[in-house]
Protein backbone atom coordinates (compact mmCIF):
# COMPACT_ATOMS: atom_id res chain seq x y z
CA UNK A 1 0.00 0.00 0.00
CA UNK A 2 0.81 3.45 -1.04
CA UNK A 3 1.41 5.44 1.96
CA UNK A 4 3.01 8.55 0.48
CA UNK A 5 1.46 11.03 0.55
CA UNK A 6 3.93 14.57 -0.89
CA UNK A 7 5.66 12.90 -4.39
CA UNK A 8 9.02 13.64 -3.93
CA UNK A 9 10.99 15.77 -6.54
CA UNK A 10 12.83 14.16 -8.74
CA UNK A 11 15.05 16.05 -10.62
CA UNK A 12 15.99 15.83 -14.66
CA UNK A 13 19.81 14.28 -14.19
CA UNK A 14 19.21 12.48 -10.46
CA UNK A 15 19.07 8.77 -12.54
CA UNK A 16 22.96 9.60 -13.93
CA UNK A 17 24.84 12.58 -15.38
CA UNK A 18 24.60 14.64 -12.41
CA UNK A 19 26.88 17.16 -10.16
CA UNK A 20 27.63 14.32 -8.33
CA UNK A 21 28.33 11.34 -9.85
CA UNK A 22 25.55 9.27 -7.49
CA UNK A 23 22.00 9.27 -6.58
CA UNK A 24 21.55 12.57 -4.09
CA UNK A 25 18.24 13.01 -2.14
CA UNK A 26 17.74 16.16 -0.40
CA UNK A 27 15.81 15.71 2.79
CA UNK A 28 14.17 17.75 4.09
CA UNK A 29 11.84 17.43 7.40
CA UNK A 30 8.34 19.17 6.46
CA UNK A 31 6.04 21.44 5.00
CA UNK A 32 3.68 23.87 6.39
CA UNK A 33 0.58 25.14 5.15
CA UNK A 34 -3.41 24.87 5.10
CA UNK A 35 -4.57 21.21 4.65
CA UNK A 36 -6.63 22.40 2.21
CA UNK A 37 -3.12 22.82 0.30
CA UNK A 38 -2.46 18.78 0.48
CA UNK A 39 -1.90 17.18 -2.96
CA UNK A 40 0.82 14.66 -3.64
CA UNK A 41 2.35 17.62 -5.98
CA UNK A 42 3.15 19.87 -3.15
CA UNK A 43 6.83 18.96 -3.03
CA UNK A 44 7.91 19.15 -6.55
CA UNK A 45 5.99 22.59 -6.44
CA UNK A 46 7.78 23.95 -4.08
CA UNK A 47 10.93 22.86 -5.43
CA UNK A 48 9.92 24.39 -8.69
CA UNK A 49 8.76 27.88 -6.97
CA UNK A 50 11.03 28.37 -3.92
CA UNK A 51 14.10 26.04 -5.48
CA UNK A 52 14.27 26.80 -9.09
CA UNK A 53 12.43 29.96 -9.71
CA UNK A 54 12.52 32.22 -6.93
CA UNK A 55 14.83 33.43 -4.50
CA UNK A 56 14.08 31.80 -0.86
CA UNK A 57 16.71 32.32 1.78
CA UNK A 58 15.99 27.84 2.91
CA UNK A 59 16.76 26.48 -1.01
CA UNK A 60 19.19 29.11 -1.63
CA UNK A 61 21.61 27.99 1.46
CA UNK A 62 20.44 24.37 -0.01
CA UNK A 63 21.77 25.03 -3.07
CA UNK A 64 25.00 26.87 -1.78
CA UNK A 65 25.84 23.84 0.10
CA UNK A 66 25.45 21.43 -2.75
CA UNK A 67 27.78 23.68 -4.56
CA UNK A 68 30.17 24.06 -2.01
CA UNK A 69 29.56 27.63 -1.93
CA UNK A 70 30.51 29.69 0.99
CA UNK A 71 28.48 32.77 2.22
CA UNK A 72 30.67 35.52 0.62
CA UNK A 73 30.11 33.45 -2.91
CA UNK A 74 27.45 34.66 -4.69
CA UNK A 75 25.06 31.97 -6.67
CA UNK A 76 23.09 33.25 -9.59
CA UNK A 77 19.66 32.20 -10.42
CA UNK A 78 20.68 29.80 -13.31
CA UNK A 79 22.98 27.93 -11.39
CA UNK A 80 20.74 27.61 -8.26
CA UNK A 81 18.08 26.40 -10.50
CA UNK A 82 20.34 23.98 -12.07
CA UNK A 83 21.83 22.14 -9.02
CA UNK A 84 17.55 21.13 -7.86
CA UNK A 85 17.60 19.08 -11.69
CA UNK A 86 20.63 17.13 -10.07
CA UNK A 87 18.87 15.63 -6.52
CA UNK A 88 15.87 14.31 -5.41
CA UNK A 89 14.00 16.19 -2.22
CA UNK A 90 11.45 15.12 -0.10
CA UNK A 91 10.51 16.27 3.01
CA UNK A 92 10.37 13.57 5.84
CA UNK A 93 6.58 14.38 7.40
CA UNK A 94 4.03 13.21 5.25
CA UNK A 95 1.54 16.09 6.48
CA UNK A 96 1.79 19.56 7.23
CA UNK A 97 2.93 19.95 10.73
CA UNK A 98 1.49 23.47 11.11
CA UNK A 99 -0.14 26.51 9.30
CA UNK A 100 2.91 28.31 10.51
CA UNK A 101 6.74 28.12 10.23
CA UNK A 102 9.37 26.79 12.57
CA UNK A 103 6.36 24.67 14.54
CA UNK A 104 8.27 21.38 15.17
CA UNK A 105 6.78 17.96 14.60
CA UNK A 106 4.59 15.85 17.50
CA UNK A 107 5.19 12.51 18.03
CA UNK A 108 2.80 11.15 15.88
CA UNK A 109 4.00 13.11 13.27
CA UNK A 110 7.04 11.78 13.47
CA UNK A 111 5.83 8.07 13.72
CA UNK A 112 3.92 8.53 11.12
CA UNK A 113 6.52 9.45 8.88
CA UNK A 114 8.88 6.09 8.94
CA UNK A 115 6.85 3.94 6.32
CA UNK A 116 6.09 6.97 3.28
CA UNK A 117 10.44 7.00 3.91
CA UNK A 118 10.87 3.89 3.36
CA UNK A 119 8.90 3.78 0.24
CA UNK A 120 10.57 7.13 -1.55
CA UNK A 121 13.78 5.11 -0.97
CA UNK A 122 12.64 2.16 -2.36
CA UNK A 123 11.31 3.67 -5.22
CA UNK A 124 13.91 6.45 -5.64
CA UNK A 125 17.03 4.29 -4.93
CA UNK A 126 19.42 6.90 -3.65
CA UNK A 127 23.09 6.06 -2.59
CA UNK A 128 23.79 9.30 -0.95
CA UNK A 129 21.12 11.22 1.57
CA UNK A 130 21.79 14.83 2.92
CA UNK A 131 19.62 15.32 6.00
CA UNK A 132 19.23 18.88 6.72
CA UNK A 133 18.74 18.74 10.29
CA UNK A 134 20.26 16.80 13.57
CA UNK A 135 16.57 16.25 14.72
CA UNK A 136 15.43 15.00 11.52
CA UNK A 137 18.82 12.68 11.45
CA UNK A 138 17.80 11.21 14.74
CA UNK A 139 14.36 10.53 13.68
CA UNK A 140 15.03 8.87 10.65
CA UNK A 141 15.07 4.75 10.62
CA UNK A 142 18.18 2.99 9.87
CA UNK A 143 18.50 2.82 5.63
CA UNK A 144 20.48 -0.15 3.70
CA UNK A 145 24.47 0.87 4.80
CA UNK A 146 25.12 0.74 1.36
CA UNK A 147 23.57 4.40 1.34
CA UNK A 148 25.82 7.36 2.53
CA UNK A 149 23.91 9.70 5.26
CA UNK A 150 25.19 12.84 5.90
CA UNK A 151 23.65 14.77 8.72
CA UNK A 152 24.08 18.84 8.47
CA UNK A 153 22.78 21.90 10.59
CA UNK A 154 19.30 22.83 9.48
CA UNK A 155 20.02 26.28 7.05
CA UNK A 156 17.23 27.88 8.35
CA UNK A 157 18.88 28.16 12.74
CA UNK A 158 22.68 29.24 12.85
CA UNK A 159 23.98 28.02 9.59
CA UNK A 160 27.68 28.10 8.82
CA UNK A 161 29.01 27.23 5.35
CA UNK A 162 32.20 27.09 6.88
CA UNK A 163 30.79 23.93 9.53
CA UNK A 164 29.10 22.00 7.55
CA UNK A 165 29.93 22.14 3.23
CA UNK A 166 33.34 20.54 4.56
CA UNK A 167 30.56 17.74 6.29
CA UNK A 168 28.57 17.20 3.24
CA UNK A 169 32.01 17.03 0.82
CA UNK A 170 33.44 14.83 3.11
CA UNK A 171 30.56 12.22 2.69
CA UNK A 172 30.09 13.09 -0.32
CA UNK A 173 33.65 11.96 -1.22
CA UNK A 174 33.48 8.71 0.94
CA UNK A 175 30.66 8.16 -1.29
CA UNK A 176 31.96 8.48 -4.37
CA UNK A 177 35.06 6.93 -3.92
CA UNK A 178 34.17 4.37 -1.55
Amino acid sequence: MNTIVFDPWIGSRYESENHFGRRVLVLGESHYGDVSEIRPTFTKEIIKRLGQDERCAFFTKVSKVLLDFDADTYISDSQRSDIWEDVAFYNYIPSFVSEDARVRPNSEQWASAQMPFKQVIDILKPQFILVLGKELGAQIPKVDPSIQVCVIQHPSTGFSYEEWNPVFQKALSVAVNG
